[in-house]
C-alpha cells in the first residue's frame, strides 16, 4: 500500500478510536500499520496482541442481565479482563487490528442493517460475546437510544430509506453532506449494539462515502466539536454536524 493511502487510513483508525477515548499507543499504530502493508494477517496481529499481554480465554462465559461483571461496569469479555484501563488497552489494540483488515481488504459491500452487524462482529468478535448482537437492554448517554424491542422494526426503515436515496450516490457535495448528517444521526440514535456503536458507524459511514465518490477527512476535527454535534443532531439540529462535515467530506 502507498504510504500516502496507509497514512490516511491510519488517521482514520486513530480518529475514530480517540474520539471514542480510546488512546492508540506506538504498539497499536504499529500493528494496524503490519496489518494495511500486508506484513501480518489480522489473525496474526491478533495473535501477537494476545502474547504479548499474556491472554488466555476464559473456558466459560458467564452471564449477567446488564452484560457486566458483578458490581462492575465492565463488559464480560473472553479473556476475563475486569480492570477497565487493562481493557481499553488490549481493545484499541485489537479493533484497530481488525479496523485495518477491513479498510484494506475488499471495498464491496451492501450498506443494509445486516453489514452494520457484521462490522461489530467483525471489530469486536476477538473480544466480546455481543458482537453482532442486537442488544437487550436500554442504553442511556446524555440522551435514550432507541429501546431494544423497536430496533429492528428502526434499522428496516432507516435502511430502506438508505436504499431508496441509492445509497447517496451520484448527489453534489450539499446534497450529499446533508443526507448523510441525517443518516448519521438515525444510525447514531438506534444505536443497536451494547458498546462500539460510535465506532462502527463511522467505518460504516466511511465506507459508504468511498462508494459515493467521497471521503470523511478527520484532520482537524476536534473531538469536542464531533461530540457536540453528534448531540445535538440526536436532538433533532443536524447544523453543527452538517458544517463540520461540509469541512470534512472531500471528493476521491
Amino acid at each position: 500500500m502507498r504510504e500516502s493511502h496507509l497514512r490516511r487510513h491510519l488517521d482514520f483508525i486513530s480518529f475514530i478510536q480517540e474520539t471514542e477515548g480510546y488512546r492508540m499507543s506506538d504498539r497499536s499504530e504499529q500493528l494496524a500499520r503490519d496489518v494495511l502493508d500486508d506484513d501480518l494477517s489480522g489473525d496474526e496481529a491478533i495473535s501477537s496482541i494476545m502474547d504479548f499481554h499474556r491472554l488466555v480465554t476464559d473456558g466459560e462465559i458467564p452471564r449477567s442481565a446488564d452484560g457486566c461483571y458483578p458490581g462492575t461496569d465492565v463488559y464480560i469479555n473472553y479473556f476475563g479482563i475486569q480492570d477497565p484501563d487493562f481493557l481499553d488497552e488490549v481493545e484499541t489494540e485489537i479493533v484497530s487490528v481488525r479496523m485495518a483488515e477491513i479498510l484494506a481488504g475488499p471495498q464491496e459491500w451492501e450498506f443494509d442493517f445486516e453489514h452494520l452487524k457484521t462490522l461489530h462482529g467483525r471489530l469486536f468478535d476477538d473480544i466480546y460475546p455481543f458482537a453482532g448482537e442486537v442488544r437487550y437492554i436500554p442504553i442511556t448517554r446524555r440522551t435514550v437510544f432507541c429501546l431494544p424491542q423497536y430496533i429492528n422494526t428502526m434499522a428496516t426503515q432507516i435502511f430502506d430509506k438508505l436504499r431508496e436515496e441509492h445509497y447517496l450516490r451520484n448527489q453534489e457535495l450539499y446534497e450529499f453532506v446533508d443526507n448523510l448528517a441525517y443518516f448519521m444521526a438515525e444510525v447514531h440514535a438506534l444505536h443497536p449494539f451494547l458498546d462500539g456503536n460510535t465506532r462502527t458507524m463511522r467505518l460504516f459511514f466511511q465506507q459508504l462515502s468511498h462508494s459515493a465518490g467521497w471521503r470523511i477527512n478527520p484532520s482537524g476535527t476536534e473531538d469536542s466539536r464531533l461530540l457536540e454535534a453528534d448531540i445535538a443532531a440526536l436532538e433533532g439540529d443536524y447544523q453543527p454536524l452538517i458544517l463540520l462535515l461540509h469541512d470534512a467530506v472531500e471528493p476521491l
